[in-house]
């Protein structure tokens, strides 16, 4: 089965997040839906990590140094 891409992802774990917060679940339920968010949060985490290091090669000089530069989600979202 392919593991659904990161946006379809976030949304999944958007949908937990409010889920867990509306407080209608039981305590059962409440725990399956963590430990449902934090493997997603986990896969979205690993998915950024591919993608940062492949911005990294991307950004390599030629002299074989890199150039990195912090990337700001917040800075990004709001534009």
């Amino acid at each position: 089965m392919k593991k659904p891409d990161f946006e379809t992802s976030l949304k999944e774990l958007e949908g937990i997040v409010e889920q867990l917060e509306t407080n209608n679940l039981t305590l059962d339920e409440t725990l399956a839906k963590y430990e449902s968010g934090i493997k997603i949060y986990k896969q979205c985490y690993q998915t950024l990590e591919k993608a940062e290091k492949k911005i990294n090669i991307l950004l390599k000089k030629s002299t074989g140094e890199t150039d990195t530069e912090k990337f700001d989600l917040k800075k990004t979202s709001e534009e």
